[in-house]
């Protein structure tokens, strides 16, 4: 796909979990043209959404086994 998806959690502090509040919450409502990400704002509550958005921005807040599990894993 071009452009790559970009990872939702990576350690290395790149990727959506530095994104801004509202361009997170944008993806995850409309998902991400050409990249096979699709919107939830269909299939989610705002509420759940807004869920989605604070996972991704605390994501690096989260216990290493969590933030292990969610990150990209290498090829």
């Amino acid at each position: 796909m071009f452009p790559k998806p970009p990872p939702l959690v990576r350690l290395d502090k790149v990727g959506v979990t530095y994104d801004s509040v509202g361009e997170t919450d944008w993806k995850a409502r409309n998902g991400i043209r050409l990249t096979g990400m699709p919107g939830f704002a269909d299939s989610l509550s705002d509420t759940e959404l807004r869920q989605v958005t604070l996972l991704l921005q605390k994501a690096h807040e989260l216990p290493p086994s969590v933030s292990t599990n969610l990150a990209e894993k290498p090829s």
